[in-house]
């Protein structure tokens, strides 16, 4: 029994940042002889490959589909990927993906990903685990009281139908947190190029956040965002976060992660394509 999960396909990024971007040296070498726009597409089209060889539950893709809403064309790159690869996808949205500016949730933003990929909050049981699938742009902006409150009380009246042994699983974009003490050196160029608070939550909301979970059994916390690998905790929460299927920012290639369960066990290699 497995998952595939995926995250940051991003598509538009690497030629963007060819053009105008911070990261232009590393979308050349990504890319290498081929346009960057290829470049995406063929990662696609390798992962629609090892998909069929794996034969996964389903697949999970944790945000940033698109690089920009307003762009139809890499659209469309992703629906023909998505009809092709012939098993269910499970979305959350990333902030490139509910905003025309990828750093403020909008609620045009939040109806472009609606009509296109369906709910951006949920949940549902795989195995002995319940599955929550949320919209971390909404504590990133949390300053939008109502989109925040909404999903605060989905979460607190999904909860209220489990045992405190309930074992849950969370597939969001962005990490809640990172414990600075596991960021490799590799990494730290990258993350401390920002304010911590652009990767994660701030602390107040990260707090909120754990206690909704407080007495009940969250195990993981499967996320994108920074575009490489990174194994961190809170409490005893594992946070688990996956280099991108598009454009990677750090020395992790390109890839995607197995979620293996078996004899009530969880494993989660990641492979590059």
């Amino acid at each position: 029994m497995s998952i595939l999960l995926i995250t940051d396909t991003q598509l538009g990024m690497a030629l963007k940042n060819i053009k105008f971007g911070k990261w232009t040296q590393k979308a050349l070498r990504w890319s290498s002889d081929i346009d960057p726009s290829e470049k995406e597409v063929q990662n696609l089209n390798k992962f629609i490959q090892l998909t069929k060889q794996n034969n996964p539950d389903f697949i999970i893709h944790t945000g940033d589909i698109v690089n920009e809403i307003d762009k139809p064309t890499d659209l469309s790159k992703y629906k023909s990927f998505a009809n092709e690869i012939g098993f269910k996808i499970n979305h959350v949205p990333g902030n490139h993906d509910v905003g025309i500016d990828s750093d403020n949730l909008s609620i045009e933003g939040l109806n472009f990903y609606r009509k296109h990929f369906g709910n951006d909050f949920y949940n549902f049981k795989w195995n002995d685990f319940e599955l929550f699938f949320l919209n971390s742009s909404k504590f990133i902006n949390y300053e939008n009281n109502d989109l925040y409150n909404q999903q605060i009380d989905f979460i607190k009246e999904t909860l209220q139908g489990f045992s405190p042994s309930k074992r849950i699983i969370i597939f969001m974009h962005h990490p809640p947190y990172i414990d600075e003490k596991d960021i490799k050196s590799s990494h730290k160029e990258l993350i401390y190029s920002k304010d911590l608070s652009y990767w994660t939550f701030e602390e107040n909301i990260n707090n909120e956040f754990f206690e909704l979970f407080k007495d009940h059994n969250l195990e993981y916390i499967f996320t994108g965002h920074l575009h490489l690998n990174l194994e961190t905790s809170f409490n005893n929460t594992k946070i688990i976060t996956t280099s991108a299927l598009g454009l990677p920012l750090a020395e992790d290639p390109s890839g995607y992660r197995i979620i293996d369960y078996k004899d009530g066990e969880l494993s989660f290699e990641f492979n590059p394509v």
